[in-house]
């Protein structure tokens, strides 16, 4: 099956935190589509050669044309180094969405997405999916991350959770600061159990080496049957 091709310009490109880029990626192709929590690749050209890698997906589908990417700043990894020196205007080819990584209001109402650092890019699909096109599903963003400037849309997110009755945010920090007045140290299985989530709730887990299997096993020492626990890990 030929895989379809699809010209993405890069609209708009900032530093999101100290070490992750954020990337607005505008598709003009009314066929291109994604479900929330997915992953495109993206294809770019490198000293003559074609060069392709796979990127979650930030954005929800409710806003169509847009693709939006947010990328760890790497110095060996050829696709992201490209994309890091990129500038607006640019063009790179990308997929549809691929992997079943994703959320459907139909799947449940209660949802609990667990991410770590770079890793919770597709909870974030979801999370602004819900919060655009989902009132019935409730969700709760359960975020790690090593220092607080390293929270990604941290005032959107807050604002969602503010705004929103059916959106909840906890965001806990490995490393905090002085001025840190949230929680702290990795999740666990107690922090989990304090969350008293519904007893048909899906828990979505994605973040980086251990963290996912660290994650399930709490859940599932929590009496959450595996088939309640979708995961997804890129490494």
């Amino acid at each position: 099956m030929t895989v379809r091709i699809f010209p993405a310009r890069i609209a708009r490109i900032w530093q999101a935190t100290p070490t992750i880029k954020a990337f607005e990626l505008a598709v003009d192709e009314p066929a291109f589509k994604y479900l929330p929590g997915q992953w495109v690749e993206v294809s770019v050209i490198i000293d003559g050669d074609i060069k392709t890698s796979g990127y979650s997906i930030t954005t929800s589908p409710a806003q169509p044309g847009v693709v939006g990417l947010a990328i760890k700043t790497s110095s060996t990894h050829p696709v992201t180094r490209w994309l890091h020196e990129a500038k607006e205007g640019d063009v790179v080819n990308i997929t549809r969405g691929q992997g079943p990584f994703v959320f459907l209001p139909d799947m449940g109402e209660d949802i609990v997405l667990i991410g770590g650092g770079v890793g919770v890019t597709p909870l974030l699909s979801i999370f602004r999916y819900v919060r655009d096109a989902s009132p019935e599903t409730h969700a709760t963003l359960y975020y790690s991350v090593s220092r607080p400037e390293e929270i990604l849309f941290r005032e959107e997110l807050e604002q969602a959770a503010r705004r929103h009755n059916n959106l909840s945010l906890i965001v806990t920090v490995t490393q905090p600061s002085e001025g840190w007045r949230g929680e702290t140290g990795r999740i666990n299985k107690h922090k989990l159990a304090a969350l008293n989530a519904a007893p048909d709730a899906l828990f979505y887990l994605c973040g980086p080496a251990g963290m996912v299997d660290d994650m399930e096993q709490f859940l599932r020492d929590l009496g959450v049957p595996p088939s309640r626990i979708i995961f997804e890990k890129w490494w």
